[in-house]
């Protein structure tokens, strides 16, 4: 009598165990199947295909490009943009583009190549869209400087380079 009455108890116990520790095994291997890093080692993660970054979506064309030449400054150049230029260019440029622009700053002899004239009489002559996107995307040893600056503080030092002689 008592035993068709442990009967179901015990083929309950079983079915409960056979299923917790299949389970168990894929969880192993599910570690054994992960990739590894060394230490001090990050993993490149790149954001999935068409998502929108958290200051927004802002599709600057590359430098060199003819989309960028064209590209038109928003911004009305105004004393007070010109101001904020010239005191973003003092913390962003100078130290490599020196104070005049001309690839003089403290750290410039330090770079191969050597920063690049950017005053009224080089470099700076180019688009003002080309120069908006050497300073979003970086170019030649420079480094980019969108997640520095926004795209209207990007747009000031722009302006403010046309006032370098």
């Amino acid at each position: 009598m008592s035993l068709p009455v442990r009967l179901p108890g015990v083929l309950f116990a079983a079915i409960v165990a056979v299923t917790t520790f299949t389970a168990c095994e894929k969880i192993d291997r599910n570690m054994w199947e992960n990739p590894a890093y060394r230490p001090q080692e990050a993993p490149v993660r790149h954001p999935p295909e068409d998502s929108v970054p958290t200051k927004g979506l802002e599709r600057t064309p590359k430098p060199g490009s003819p989309e960028a030449a064209a590209l038109k400054n928003p911004v009305k150049t105004t004393e007070s943009s010109l101001l904020a230029g010239k005191e973003l260019y003092g913390i962003f440029c100078t130290p490599c583009h020196g104070e005049s622009g001309k690839g003089d700053g403290p750290v410039a002899k330090k770079f191969v190549p050597a920063p690049v004239d950017i005053s009224g009489t080089g470099f700076g002559m180019a688009p003002e869209g080309l120069l908006f996107a050497v300073v979003t995307h970086g170019w030649n040893g420079m480094p980019p400087f969108r997640s520095d600056l926004t795209a209207m503080e990007r747009w000031e030092v722009v302006a403010y380079l046309r006032t370098l002689k």
